[in-house]
């Protein structure tokens, strides 16, 4: 009888060490943060770090209980433990590939986001993610790959839909972005910030007032939302109603005066209604409230040209260009200024550079003909003029509206306001 029992109790030792697996402590260790005892969940979870056997899938978890108490280097410690073990665990690349990704580390992080849904193709989350991480990296053609496929697993999902929306009105497809937006909002009716995003597709592809409808929908519930004010002034902007945009632009700065978008679109209404001073003291407003928006100095140096202040127009081509070198309206604008002063030399270097990043407006190459033709250079002059006159023919039968036109000949810039967000 006594060996009997000396059996049994050995069996029970037996069964409790078996317990004390890294799973089976994990899993206390997500009980206790369910509970809300973090500190216990973190005394547990270095026991699972210490217990074996150590699995692909046990070091995952681990890894994962670590990231929702926000140990964001034991989370990734772990999830390399995990690919470590076995490289075709694909949740473990997934896993890393977020952390990663959290830690702004993009260029690793994509490539085991790429690894999971490779090794994981039919998994909705991999392609999902991996199709919104290219997305923000600016791989639009390979985004809106990986989202389609996404959506092809589960059609149910508007965050897939959406994204796609933003990856094709990025490549250019409106047509496409507003079918995607549309099946996103059938989804999730009661998003806002999905509305406005629709409200300013639809005002894109020329229906303004289908934009303005959607957008007094949000406003009809939510009387303070400034995206949706700020769309319903780009839509009267679209249609040359430009008295009706400043009053709607008026009422996003009234909603929210340190908005510096909204200044911003303001001094565009103003500037349409050629109120040049008031445009001026709204891009100023605006740039202080953020002095990195390139938009507003490039908008304030047009305002300063027009009202014959070419020094200070330079000023704010140059601020707007040290804020983004790659601005090809902004070179062509400083080359007009150094124009203006003789410089030519410099004058043709940022005429040449805004050719260079934009070959398809025609003011660019008028100017720099204009230049040639003062230096002499007779050959040149004319080439230039020819390329110029080339463009205009092609772009004016592509203008649909006023907007437009200002848009295109770079004497103002689109509005900011409204758009996804």
């Amino acid at each position: 009888m006594r060996s009997f029992f000396a059996l049994v109790a050995a069996w029970c030792a037996c069964a409790l060490a078996v317990a004390d697996t890294p799973l089976d402590l994990a899993s206390k260790a997500e009980q206790l943060i369910r509970g809300g005892d973090m500190n216990g969940a973190l005394a547990t979870l270095s026991e699972a770090e210490n217990a074996a056997p150590a699995s692909a899938e046990s070091e995952d978890r681990i890894g994962f209980l670590f990231a929702v108490l926000g140990r964001g280097a034991d989370a990734v410690r772990h999830f390399e433990k995990s690919i470590a073990l076995d490289g075709s665990y694909a949740a473990g690349h997934y896993h890393l590939g977020v952390a990663l990704w959290q830690a702004n580390d993009r260029e690793h992080s994509l490539t085991e986001l790429q690894a999971a849904a490779k090794l994981a193709p039919n998994v909705f989350d991999y392609r999902y993610r991996l199709g919104s991480a290219l997305l923000q990296v600016g791989d639009l053609d390979e985004a809106a790959m990986e989202l389609r496929q996404a959506i092809g697993l589960d059609v149910m999902k508007p965050g897939a839909w959406q994204d796609l929306g933003r990856a094709l009105e990025a490549k250019g497809d409106l047509a496409g972005a507003v079918d995607a937006t549309e099946h996103a909002l059938a989804l999730d009716a009661s998003n806002d910030v999905l509305r406005n995003s629709y409200a300013y597709l639809l005002i894109e592809t020329r229906r303004a007032q289908q934009g303005i409808a959607e957008s007094q929908k949000v406003l009809a519930h939510n009387p303070a939302d400034v995206s949706a004010m700020l769309n319903i002034g780009y839509a009267h902007l679209m249609t040359g109603e430009f008295d009706l945009a400043e009053q709607a632009y008026r009422q996003a700065v009234g909603a929210d005066g340190k908005s510096a978008v909204a200044h911003y679109d303001l001094g565009i209404a103003l500037k349409m209604r050629d109120q040049l001073e008031a445009a001026q003291s709204e891009f100023k407003e605006a740039i202080r409230l953020e002095p990195k928006l390139a938009e507003a100095h490039y908008s304030l140096g047009i305002a300063d040209w027009q009202l014959g202040d070419f020094s200070g127009m330079a000023e704010q081509m140059r601020a707007a260009l040290e804020i983004r070198p790659e601005y090809p309206e902004a070179h062509y604008m400083l080359g007009i200024a150094l124009k203006q002063a003789s410089d030519y030399e410099k004058a043709i270097a940022e005429l040449k550079e805004a050719i260079r990043l934009d070959p398809s407006t025609p003011g660019p190459y008028n100017t720099l003909g204009q230049i040639l033709r003062i230096k002499g250079d007779k050959a040149g002059s004319e080439e230039m003029f020819a390329t110029g006159a080339r463009l205009k023919r092609e772009k004016e039968s592509q203008l649909a509206n006023t907007l437009d036109q200002g848009m295109r000949g770079g004497t103002i810039m689109k509005p900011l306001g409204g758009g996804p967000q």
